[in-house]
Parts: structure tokens; sequence; C-alpha cells
């Protein structure tokens, strides 16, 4: 074999200065460990080449002849290798995460342990392909042929597949975790995160409630989609066609791409953003995981039953915000203003409650297991039957709160002010209650 592999297009000046060292239209058949980080090989003869470990992240390999090449260990993240022959490779231990395979040929392909999730596999020919203990997780197998091909231990969850989707005799992908999607499907509150969605016929899809989040629905059809209280934020719906969906109660954030001339607002949905004013806006039972509404006004809005998990909420207004029963595990609260807020059995498991002002706040029954309060004030804050146990709440201001039945037990309240504080049935085993005054305290 040739030691230099010429490509089936002249490359340009461009083009050959992301693929260091390559000169003129000729690449190197060894290119183990090379930075090839969004290089152009569009087309480009590769047959037979040695890419072992090489970083081809964002890279363009589209309609390129990869046939028997050695790629195991490399980094293909987010690479456009459609319509690319595959065939024979070598791909284990490979990174093609978000990478786009539509159309290729993987025939014989070895793919043991690589990591495909979300990866577009529209359409691609995987006969015999070895995808044991491959991670397919919200990959887009929509027409994809895995007849005959190793499936041994390959993880499926949140992939999705249709009527023309083929797979391995003895497979059934209902028990695998993986999504069937048709037309008027109905999968309200699913979990599509992540997942490569890019052309499917989601026509009058019941979605509603669906976490969406960094989901891949480029030029899918959504026609009078219901899309209520879905999450979008950081979704591509780049030439998604919306005509009729439903989007009220929909959230969405900066990084959700749209094309142009699209407006969310315009069907309820609510862009959720750092400053952002939903005062007295209703957001019940909403997705906002990982929400970033740093410094937002959220002041009298209704959030209760919302999935707030890991929300960043530092500095936000939360005045009188209704939160009950909501999931705010992990959620970043640091020098919120939450005066009146109702919390009750709120779920702040793990959650930084820094500084955070809670002067009268209602959280009876709220579970702040392992929660940081540190200088918080919760003056006259309802805490009945609260859960603080191993809770850190060194310098809290609990002046007046009502702590009756909460449990305290492995909690920090070292310089904390219990002025007048209510302990009644308090479960105060292993609480560690140095320089704490408690004269005045109730129990």
């Amino acid at each position: 074999m040739s030691p230099l592999l010429q490509t089936h297009t002249p490359l340009t000046n461009h083009e050959l200065s992301l693929q260091k060292p390559l000169g003129n239209d000729f690449i190197p058949a060894n290119l183990t460990g090379e930075d090839l980080r969004g290089a152009n090989l569009r087309g480009a003869y590769l047959r037979e080449a040695n890419l072992t470990g090489t970083d081809l992240s964002e890279a363009t390999i589209s309609y390129a002849d990869l046939i028997s090449a050695n790629l195991a260990g490399a980094n293909l993240t987010g690479a456009d290798l459609s319509e690319s022959n595959l065939n024979l490779a070598n791909l284990s231990e490979s990174i093609l995460s978000g990478a786009n395979l539509k159309g290729s040929n993987l025939v014989g392909t070895d793919l043991t342990e690589a990591d495909l999730r979300g990866a577009n596999l529209r359409g691609a020919n995987l006969i015999g392909a070895k995808l044991n203990e491959a991670n397919l997780s919200g990959a887009n197998l929509s027409g994809a042929d895995l007849s005959q091909a190793d499936l041994r231990g390959t993880i499926l969850q949140k992939a999705v597949y249709d009527l023309r989707t083929r797979f391995c005799d003895g497979l059934d992908p209902k028990n695998t975790g993986a999504y069937w999607i048709t037309s008027d499907i109905s999968l309200p509150g699913g979990n599509f995160s992540g997942v490569d969605l890019s052309g499917l016929n989601l026509k009058r899809a019941d979605l509603r409630g669906a976490n969406l989040r960094c989901a891949k629905l480029v030029e899918t059809n959504l026609e009078s989609a219901n899309l209520f209280r879905a999450n979008l934020s950081g979704a591509d719906l780049t030439g998604a066609n919306l005509k009729g969906a439903i989007l009220h109660k929909a959230v969405y954030d900066v990084k959700t791409r749209l094309s142009e001339g699209i407006d969310l607002t315009l069907g309820g949905a609510y862009w959720i953003a750092p400053n952002v004013s939903l005062a007295e806006v209703n957001l019940s039972g909403v997705d906002l995981i990982g929400a970033d509404l740093r410094g937002a006004n959220l002041s009298s809005a209704n959030l209760s039953g919302a999935d707030m998990m890991g929300a960043d909420l530092t500095r936000a207004n939360l005045r009188k915000v209704y939160l009950a029963d909501a999931n705010m595990k992990g959620a970043d609260l640091r020098w919120a203003d939450t005066i009146g807020a109702s919390l009750n059995q709120v779920n702040l498991t793990q959650a930084d409650l820094r500084c955070v002002d809670l002067t009268r706040a209602d959280l009876r029954g709220a579970n702040l297991r392992l929660a940081d309060l540190r200088e918080a004030d919760l003056t006259g804050a309802s805490l009945n039957q609260v859960n603080l146990s191993e809770a850190d709440l060194r310098g809290v201001d609990l002046t007046r709160a009502d702590l009756r039945g909460a449990n305290l037990s492995g909690a920090d309240l070292r310089k904390a002010d219990l002025t007048k504080t209510n302990l009644q049935w308090a479960n105060l085993e292993g609480t560690n209650l140095d320089n704490v005054d408690l004269s005045t305290v109730v129990r």
C-alpha cells in the first residue's frame, strides 16, 4: 500500500492548514495521535489508514473512504461522517458522541465499547457490526439496519428507532429502554435529553412535559405536536416544522437553536435566562432542570411541582414565590431573596442556601438534608417537620423560627442564633450546638 493516500477532491489552503502536516492533495497513511480537530476531510481516501488515537472531533469526514481504517480510540466527538464508507473499520473504544453517521456504511465494523451517545445513525448500514458493550444511549437509529450485529451488552437506553429499523434476531428493543418513534406517538414526560431526533416524523406527537434539553430536532416534523411544559433548553430546532405545535409553558434558553424568524414566545413558551422577569408567571410542573436563572425575577410566580434540580438561582428574586412540592435538589440559591416564599414539601437536599433570605418563609415538611445554610436568615420561618439532618447551619439566624418536630440530627448549628426558637419535639441527636445560646429556646 502506498505511504501517501490521495484525496478524491483537491483541498483548499484553509483545509490544508487544518490538516497539519498534510501537504498538497495527499494525506499520510499514518495519522496516529494527530490533532485534526475541525479538519475538512470531506471525500478523503483513507482506506486502511492508521488513525489510532487521532483527535478528529468536529471534523468533516463525510463521503470519505475509510474501509478497513484503524480508528481505535479516536476522538470523533461531533464529527460529520455522513455517507462515509467505514466497512470493516476498527472503531473500538472510539468516542463518537454526537457524531453524524447518517447513511454511513458500517458493515462488519468493530465498534466494541465505542461511545455513540446521541449519535445520528439514521439509515446507517450496521449489518454484522460489532457493538458489544457500546453505548448507544440517545442515538438515532431510525431506518438503521442492525441485522446480524453483535449487541451483547450494548446500551440502548433512550435510543430512538422506527418501523424501518432492523435489529438482530432475538432482540426486542422495547426491553432495552429505547423509544419507538412514529407520528401520533404518546410519550408525555419522556426523557429525551441529549437524544438525536433529527428528521423524525413527530407529527401530532404527545410530548407534554417532555425533557428535550440539548436534544437534536434538526428538520424534525413537529407539526401539531403537543409540547406543553416541555423543556427545550439547549435543543437544536433548526429547520424543524413547528406549524400548529402547542408550546404553552414550554421553556427554552439562549442555547436553544431556532430557524430565523421563529419566536417561541408567540406560542406561549417562556425564555429562561439570567435576569429574566417572570414575576407572577405560572410555571407549575415545568421542567427547569439545570436552568440558569441567576438574578431572575420570579416574585409571586407559581413553580409548584416544578423540577428545578441543579438550577442556578443565585441572587434571584423569589419573594412570595410558590414552590410547594418542587424538586430543587442541588440547586444554588445563594443570596436569593425568598422572603415570604412558600416552600412546603420542597426537596432541597444538598442545595446551596448560603446567605439566602428566608425570612417568614414556609418550609413545612421540606427536605433540606445535607443542605448548606451557612449565614442564612430564617427569622420567623415555619420549619415544622422539616428534615435538616446533617445540614450545615453555622451562623444561621433562626430567631423566632418554628422548628417543632424538625429533624436536626447530625446538623451543625455552631454560632447559630436561636433566640426564641421553638424546638419542641425536634430531633437533636448528634446536633452540634457549640457556642449557641439556648436560654430562650422553647423546648
